[in-house]
């Protein structure tokens, strides 16, 4: 950010992949899947506003391979990577 304001802490392509590795209720399909949603936002680091707005579009969408828990279950999981 600024002088003042400490930059937002943001999660890196390489972390994003081992956390969607360590989870192991989602199969590769769904786990490919997530990786191209998040994929532009990662390029330079994903900040915790752009990772809820990923996950709201997730929720939004009822043609993908993810149930609502599974979105959840992936929500959870990177926001204490942002923590």
């Amino acid at each position: 950010m600024g002088l003042f304001f400490p930059s937002p802490k943001k999660i890196k392509s390489e972390e994003f992949k081992k956390t969607l590795e360590g989870m192991k209720k989602l199969n590769e399909r769904e786990k490919a899947y997530v990786e191209g949603v998040f994929q532009k936002p990662l390029q330079d680091g994903m900040t915790k506003d752009e990772l809820r707005k990923e996950i709201s579009g997730l929720k939004r969408n009822f043609g993908d391979p993810l149930t609502s828990s599974e979105v959840e279950k992936v929500k959870e999981r990177l926001e204490e990577k942002l923590k």
